[in-house]
């Protein structure tokens, strides 16, 4: 069963810019504030959606670093370590912005629909279906490939 707008909306409310979607598979927020299932938004606009996120990399790396840093600094030898490794690692994105969003899971998902696809792949690399009532399987060790028999 497909959820409402009221369910969809009430249940990623706590989104407060496109930009932390970037990390799901699931939905886009329209310009109205609206939240879309990705496999109910037809493929052209998924492609629209998708190279609009892709022409902002560079707005998009520097708002995250900004929100990396706005607010209390970790606490802790181990803590400031991690952090400023992390503020490291997506700094020197820089280099190549769009590169670093294509592999986001909401890029990957807005790619597969814009081919027709649904967003989240049925079937994994082994050939096996993910959710199959059958069989249970363990995608874990699964990788490009792999052919099970």
């Amino acid at each position: 069963m497909d959820p409402t707008q009221d369910q969809l909306d009430q249940e990623w409310g706590w989104i407060t810019h496109w930009t932390d979607l970037l990390d799901q598979d699931q939905v886009w927020r329209n310009a109205e504030g609206q939240f879309l299932r990705l496999d109910d938004m037809e493929p052209d606009y998924c492609a629209r959606v998708r190279a609009f996120i892709l022409r902002q990399a560079e707005s998009v790396l520097d708002r995250l670093l900004y929100e990396m840093t706005f607010g209390p600094m970790p606490s802790g030898d181990v803590a400031v370590d991690c952090f400023n490794r992390e503020y490291d690692v997506l700094e020197q994105q820089h280099d190549n912005p769009q590169a670093w969003l294509e592999q986001h899971e909401l890029l990957i998902a807005l790619k597969h629909r814009s081919e027709g696809l649904p967003a989240q792949p049925t079937t994994c690399h082994c050939g096996y279906p993910f959710e199959d009532d059958e069989e249970l399987w363990d995608h874990s060790a699964c990788h490009p490939g792999i052919t099970v028999d």
